[in-house]
């Protein structure tokens, strides 16, 4: 398990994808391949795992010597531009090749791209949610003209039956604030007084250096779970910034200011 939190940058000319280390051995999936490998610490393959898709991202072992990784689904459905590192479907993969469970998150609301990290026996998902311009405007974002995503983390349990069951979902759109309308929803007339929020204002742009489409607004793309503490640690691209939030709340609770072992709800515990 998990003892620390451990948050890594990735560029867009890594020849990796995403990886784990542990007990000597490392896991990786190159860039664009199909095939996930586990070598030891002398670079020998101890395993590979060869699917008929490619990863998106991220591979993770489970302690039953299963893969969970991210592939790529039917994204068109969620946007028709570039969705960088996008999946919409995420699987658990026995050592023989064979699918355990597999689950679709792609639809033309929301779609699960870039990083995921395991949370005991399930898996957390980063993923993208849709909000219009009229969204965003009646939000306090300064005169949004298209499209935004927003991030959210949606938490799989196995069914048992070749699927999951979403479990557990925090979204970063609860926990925002604004200053341009005193009239309008989270008003803070001097956003430094609420870190435990994020300034929906914050990121203008969207679609930066190395991103996708214009959509593509926080750019969330690391994410990991710290079982002693039940917290989430996460790292936004474009607003260049880390975040930690409580884990032991209830989905209610995670859409609120209040609950869980911190009594902050879904809001910012700690950001950097």
């Amino acid at each position: 398990m998990k003892n620390t939190i451990l948050i890594l940058i990735l560029f867009a000319s890594s020849i990796f994808v995403n990886g784990q280390s542990f007990n000597g051995f490392a896991l990786y999936n190159a860039q664009g391949s199909n095939t996930t490998y586990l070598i030891d610490e002398n670079q020998n393959i101890a395993h590979t795992w060869d699917m008929n898709t490619e990863c998106n991202y991220t591979v993770a072992l489970k302690e039953n010597g299963n893969l969970v990784r991210g592939t790529k689904g039917n994204t068109s459905v969620f946007s028709n531009g570039n969705i960088a590192a996008g999946a919409g479907i995420v699987q658990e993969i026995a050592p023989d090749g064979s699918i355990v469970w597999s689950f679709d998150y792609a639809d033309n609301d929301h779609v699960s791209h870039h990083d995921l990290t395991l949370v005991g026996d399930n898996v957390l998902l980063t993923a993208y949610e849709k909000k219009t311009s009229t969204e965003l405007n009646a939000a306090g974002f300064n005169n949004a003209s298209s499209d935004k995503w927003p991030t959210h983390f949606v938490e799989l349990e196995p069914d048992g039956n070749g699927g999951a069951n979403i479990v557990w979902e925090w979204h970063i759109w609860d926990h925002m604030c604004q200053d341009t309308d005193p009239n309008g929803p989270n008003y803070s007339s001097n956003i430094s007084d609420n870190p435990e929020l994020i300034d929906i204002n914050m990121i203008q742009g969207g679609g930066g250096p190395g991103g996708g489409n214009s959509g593509d607004w926080f750019h969330v793309n690391g994410v990991d779970y710290n079982e002693d503490l039940d917290q989430i640690v996460f790292s936004s691209r474009f607003a260049s910034e880390i975040y930690i939030i409580d884990h032991s709340t209830t989905t209610a609770e995670s859409s609120s200011h209040s609950g869980g072992n911190s009594g902050m709800g879904g809001d910012i515990l700690y950001r950097w």
